[in-house]
């Protein structure tokens, strides 16, 4: 009789036990990213304005990386293209980041460069050494 007490109440703090440890689980990951990260590889020192464009699926919302940096853009939705415009002392890595919708992946998005111009308003005429890349912030 004893042997079957000491079993009962040892399911019963199992039991217990088991259910304290659902309340500590962590919240899921978001399946798709929500915003991303635009940045330009550069190999020059005095880079004035960069055009580039991002093309994907719903993008908004967006803003400089550097309060340093002035950004511009134009959407256009039929294409799902954005024309985006990034002028200041500009550096390599993060130029811009943009919301987007939820239910898009990465690799739904790219970023081409069309212009360089140099601080002294001379557009580069070699562009190679230049890169772009997306990524989550």
């Amino acid at each position: 009789m004893e042997l079957r007490t000491r079993l009962v109440s040892l399911f019963a703090l199992l039991g217990i036990a088991s259910a304290c440890g659902e309340g500590a689980t962590t919240p899921p990951v978001p399946s798709s990213p929500t915003a991303l990260r635009i940045d330009l590889e550069t190999p020059h020192t005095d880079d004035g304005a960069v055009v580039v464009t991002l093309r994907g699926p719903d993008v908004s919302n967006l803003q400089a990386a550097s309060p340093a940096y002035l950004a511009y853009s134009r959407v256009d939705s039929g294409t799902s293209e954005v024309r985006l415009i990034v002028v200041g002392d500009l550096k390599g890595g993060a130029l811009a980041t943009v919301s987007i919708a939820p239910g898009h992946q990465l690799s739904d998005y790219s970023a081409t460069i069309q212009q360089v111009a140099a601080r002294s308003d001379s557009l580069r005429a070699d562009l190679s050494g230049y890169h772009m890349s997306i990524s989550v912030p």
